[in-house]
């Protein structure tokens, strides 16, 4: 008996529901766009319908065939049987069917039609995005990041960090392949104005969710180009920008020897202590308590 399922722009029906659900990320309150972390145990099938775009990889065990049968109406059905593992990436109009032989485990990005068009600046019946199905090996950057996601998304009690998401699925969208190369692009950067003002948004929102496409619409841009223009004028993304601000605020609270750690965590938007003290290691390499020990001395 087959069971359906809804996420985001995909909708079809499961052979049966995943054994395991790692991490998952709705698409509710994240401007369309949903994340799956999930593995199943022993053979199945499922069968898909796509709106928008779905990204993803699958990772069998060795022996585990993987077979994806499907197509676009203008392109026909096309064939795919790999071994092991499979980077897939399906474009608006896609109906189609994956078989597993055995234990796999599989992590999906969903775009909504609406959040597609939004990342690449352009309706999306103007684009052309293919399907594609080949070796994990050839994306692997797009691996990575979904493997990222989905340490957001595990065990989550909380809300996804929406500058996350956003700043992770724009680099997924643009690493898949679903967008075709363009000639070379001209230097972007943020005008003096919008820098301050971006700065200063970051500044009064340091201790809430602020999603990528809230820091764009506050300089009048878009988000593809947004993310550009600040890394022209800022060095970084805007998502390690806001971590290395959160950071210096943190590391101000702990100093001032006024505030628990929790609290310090709170005010400065990280989600927790945990959370916290991950970050600190991860930019200044020590904890936030090693880090302000360094910084007294």
């Amino acid at each position: 008996m087959s069971v359906p399922f809804v996420n985001a722009s995909v909708q079809g029906e499961l052979s049966a529901p995943p054994d395991v659900i790692f991490g998952q990320i709705p698409a509710s309150g994240l401007d369309g766009i949903a994340f799956i972390d999930f593995a199943y145990g022993s053979p199945g099938h499922s069968t898909h319908r796509v709106d928008g775009l779905l990204i993803g990889t699958w990772h069998g065990v060795r022996q585990t065939r993987l077979t994806f049968s499907g197509g676009c109406p203008a392109d026909g059905e096309q064939c795919d049987e790999r071994t092991g593992e499979a980077f897939v990436l399906r474009g608006p109009g896609y109906a189609g069917s994956t078989l597993w032989s055995g234990q796999c485990r599989g992590r999906y990005l969903a775009f909504m039609p609406a959040a597609v068009e939004r990342m690449i600046e352009a309706p999306l019946s103007q684009a052309r995005i293919p399907s594609i199905t080949c070796d994990v090996t050839e994306r692997m950057t797009v691996f990575h990041l979904l493997a990222a996601l989905g340490q957001e998304a595990c065990g989550q009690d909380r809300a996804a960090d929406a500058l996350l998401v956003d700043s992770v699925a724009l680099a997924v969208l643009r690493t898949s392949g679903a967008l075709s190369a363009t000639g070379p692009r001209r230097n972007a950067a943020l005008n003096p104005r919008q820098a301050r003002r971006v700065r200063d948004l970051v500044a009064e929102r340091i201790g809430t969710p602020l999603s990528l496409g809230e820091m764009a619409e506050a300089v009048g841009l878009s988000e593809g180009y947004f993310v550009r223009a600040f890394k022209g004028s800022f060095g970084v993304t805007p998502y390690q920008y806001v971590l290395r601000e959160r950071v210096t605020l943190a590391q101000s609270l702990i100093r001032s020897g006024t505030v628990s750690l929790s609290e310090a965590a709170a005010r400065a938007g990280f989600p927790d202590a945990r959370r916290m003290g991950r970050t600190f290691r991860k930019i200044v390499g020590r904890s936030p308590t090693g880090a302000t020990r360094l910084q007294r001395a």
